[in-house]
């Protein structure tokens, strides 16, 4: 008769297995592994892990783990102080466990306390690689080397509407009090934590599309301190910043080292509200650029019409004394010959003055003639001397006519007599509707005059 096999319940299985693991592994043992996933549950404060090993992108271990809310709480105020990011999804952590065997819920590793320090390393090592990799592909500058435009007004921003650190950056905007238009497109996404890789990226593709509409990309995150910073090391990311098109600012608002995106980034601000003084700055310089011009403008014009001024009345001077000089010496010329002719007519009367009558006579027809031939040439060169100099001056007082003509239209005071006005609202010049505000009190400055005035209704036209 053959003995019956001994069968067993699972629960003495089960009993069996913790009774061996229990007197087996006694102690607690240092782990490496990579939270997969952290399942973390808010209501109750516990976490319970899913524990990897990789290799070549493969899992080739995996474990469940467990931690009390105690626990959790002590290990991730622990990360956040040490690294500036909790415990979550990814990454890799060395953990101090005992293994447990439960029937219900089978093998698995209780973790009593997590190492940040280990995590630390691993977080920079990260960091190093990314910027390794940019290296070696050379697009660590390509962003660095876009053309930032001298007044950069048509901004896409990525950034959450509820930011404060948005807020900070429309407010200074805003209250520059020097009237500056930015034109602003927010492109929503999550700006700290894994899920801020995915929704950057995600945005930053979807401006790509569109990049004539904008001069450059402002990344603004604010409010929330250096927890949560680590995904702007992450290499995709970095990587899509590093190669856009257009110039990519950001104001991540954080005083630790610089992530590796702000490294790439063609500007990099400490807080968005440093990026907002910044995009004033272009502003500013633009505006003090255009006032030198204006002013180089002016002074070259007076300088111009002081110049043409001086050399008319140059060659005004030079003319009239060239014309005297002239005169002077043919009228010189004219008595020496009148004189030598006297003299040859005297010696000649002297040797014939059997023929007294008819030298007078050639004498008096050829110093007629001598005199007219001179009068004509004297009338004739000082008549041309008198033309030339006329038409010079003419052209000379034609010139300077016509520059004082356009000095004339430039003037702001030309501008007003077709009928233009400058509106002002306390001192300052009015060039929109949109900065007015029914009732207030306004002064327009007309060509004869200023008019003191209560604004009682706006009607604003679409934009052009």
């Amino acid at each position: 008769m053959e003995t019956a096999a001994k069968t067993y319940t699972l629960t003495d299985l089960g009993n069996s297995l913790k009774s061996v693991i229990e007197k087996k592994y006694t102690g607690r043992y240092w782990v490496v592994a990579e939270i997969n996933k952290l399942n973390y549950y808010p209501h109750s404060g516990h976490a319970y892990p899913e524990l990897v090993e990789k290799k070549d992108g493969k899992i080739v271990a995996q474990f469940r783990g467990q931690m009390w809310k105690n626990d959790f709480d002590v290990a991730n105020n622990t990360f956040l102080e040490l690294l500036n990011e909790p415990i979550r999804d990814g990454i890799k952590v060395l953990m101090l466990v005992k293994v447990v065997f439960d029937g219900m819920y089978g093998l698995s590793l209780q973790i009593k306390a997590i190492d940040p320090k280990y995590s630390l390393g691993d977080l920079e090592a990260e960091k190093n690689l990314t910027l390794a990799k940019l290296k070696k592909e050379g697009v660590f500058e390509s962003n660095k080397r876009k053309t930032l435009p001298l007044v950069p007004k048509r901004l896409a921003v990525i950034s959450v509407e509820s930011s404060k650190g948005y807020a900070d950056f429309l407010q200074i905007l805003a209250q520059s009090g020097e009237n500056y238009h930015f034109e602003l497109r927010l492109f929503p996404s999550i700006l700290q934590g894994e899920q801020a890789v995915t929704g950057i990226q995600q945005q930053l593709r979807e401006i790509a599309k569109i990049p004539h509409e904008f001069d450059a990309v402002a990344i603004i995150r604010g409010g929330g301190g250096d927890v949560g910073l680590s995904c702007y090391n992450n290499y995709e990311l970095s990587r899509a910043v590093a190669t856009f098109p257009l110039p990519v600012l950001t104001g991540i608002g954080h005083a630790t080292n610089l992530t590796v995106t702000e490294l790439v980034a063609h500007t990099n601000a400490i807080t968005p509200t440093k990026l907002a003084e910044l995009l004033l700055q272009h502003f500013r310089r633009f505006d003090d650029e255009l006032a030198r011009a204006k002013e180089k403008i002016r002074a070259l014009t007076e300088k111009i019409l002081r110049e043409n001024e001086q050399r008319i009345d140059v060659n005004r001077k030079s003319l009239i004394a060239a014309t005297k000089l002239f005169t002077t010496r043919l009228l010189v010329q004219l008595q020496r010959q009148s004189e030598t002719f006297k003299a040859v007519t005297s010696r000649h009367l002297q040797r014939n003055s059997g023929s007294l009558h008819e030298l007078k006579m050639k004498m008096h027809f050829a110093t007629e003639k001598t005199i007219e031939n001179q009068r004509g040439k004297l009338e004739k060169y000082g008549g041309t001397v008198a033309e030339k100099s006329v038409r010079k001056l003419e052209m000379q007082q034609q010139e300077l006519t016509h520059l004082e003509r356009t000095v004339a239209v430039l003037h702001p005071r030309s501008v007003l007599q077709r009928g233009f006005a400058l509106i002002r609202g306390n001192g300052k010049i009015i060039t929109s509707a949109k900065k007015l505000k029914s009732g207030q009190e306004l002064e327009i400055e007309l060509f004869d005059g200023t008019v003191q005035t209560k604004l009682i209704e706006k009607n604003e036209n679409e934009a052009r």
